[in-house]
């Protein structure tokens, strides 16, 4: 493989935008894969509406989008990272990576309280160590458990890893 071929499987050539009511329905239609696997809750239009100026895209060089994903606070110093999802053909591009960060820097920009603890409940513990996360344990997040959790068909077989990160000022 050439370096350039590298460098573009590496490098997401994109935006990453917050989210408007345009993209309601392609949000919707992203996470259906991955709903089917039950790997994510099914989301509503309605709650992917309610959701929407809490939630970041990524958009390709041909407008298209290809990644999302949601910030949720709980409290004024506890928020989550919910709805990670990347187009499956577009893994690979630090998409994911990226839209992370995003939710990072604007917690950094739009927030005052510090430090603040921002977690994930996730199949892929790995990736969010690589983002600057550390494993965690769920029980440290019962707002999430009370609020989400308890409604969820897998709630007494859980498999998800909890991670954390806490951000302090930059």
């Amino acid at each position: 493989m050439t370096q350039s071929a590298i460098e573009s499987k590496t490098q997401s050539r994109g935006e990453i935008r917050p989210a408007t009511a345009d993209d309601i329905t392609a949000i919707y239609n992203l996470t259906l894969p991955y709903v089917k696997d039950e790997i994510l809750l099914p989301r509503s239009v309605e709650q992917i509406t309610h959701d929407i100026d809490k939630t970041w895209v990524y958009i390709d060089d041909q407008n298209i989008l290809r990644g999302t994903v949601t910030l949720v606070f709980f409290q004024p110093d506890l928020c989550e990272v919910r709805a990670l999802v990347v187009d499956r053909d577009y893994r690979g591009y630090n998409i994911g990576r990226d839209l992370v960060k995003s939710l990072v820097d604007f917690i950094l920009q739009n927030t005052t309280v510090r430090p603040m603890r921002l977690f994930a409940l996730t199949y892929v513990p790995q990736f969010f160590v690589k983002s600057g996360f550390t494993l965690s344990n769920k029980e440290k997040f019962p707002e999430k458990i009370y609020e989400v959790c308890r409604f969820c068909a897998r709630n007494t077989d859980c498999r998800e890893i909890a991670v954390e990160m806490t951000i302090h000022e930059s």
